[in-house]
């Protein structure tokens, strides 16, 4: 398993929009670069997705992962639970109150994958993700 990935950014919005924002995960702008499409399979019983199917496409290969969703009041954490290529995956996200009326939410992800990937380059890849993924979260949770 890689080394944990961890970003974090500050929200002008509060918690409950920060995780309603989140909580939109078939947006594929929460998930890598590389992200065809991402489909809800599975709701819980407040409506939030519970399992998504997230279709990846890079350097001629495409894979479909499976993830089950888990929430608590500030927390949402997603982990891949079928895939052909990605192997172990886990993402969380730790929404934080700043007291101000804003949030700091705090991305943290692991993965394992089953093709030979130098471990810099798959970490630096997740690192850009999450970057790009936080910054797609900001710009919607500070939109409304």
């Amino acid at each position: 398993m890689s080394k944990p990935v961890t970003r974090s950014i500050e929200i002008d919005a509060p918690v409950s929009r920060v995780v309603e924002v989140i909580s939109d995960l078939e947006n594929t702008d929460r998930w890598a670069n590389e992200a065809k499409s991402a489909r809800v399979t599975e709701h819980d019983e407040h409506g939030r997705p519970a399992k998504i199917d997230v279709t990846l496409g890079a350097i001629g290969f495409t894979t479909t992962s499976t993830y089950a969703v888990s929430y608590t009041d500030d927390a949402i954490t997603l982990t891949c639970v079928a895939g052909k290529l990605i192997e172990e995956s886990t993402i969380a996200y730790r929404i934080h109150s700043r007291g101000d009326g804003g949030s700091r939410v705090e991305m943290s992800s692991t993965m394992e994958v089953t093709v030979p990937v130098p471990r810099w380059g798959l970490e630096r890849a997740m690192g850009s993700s999450a970057e790009k993924n936080l910054a797609s979260i900001k710009k919607d949770a500070e939109a409304s």
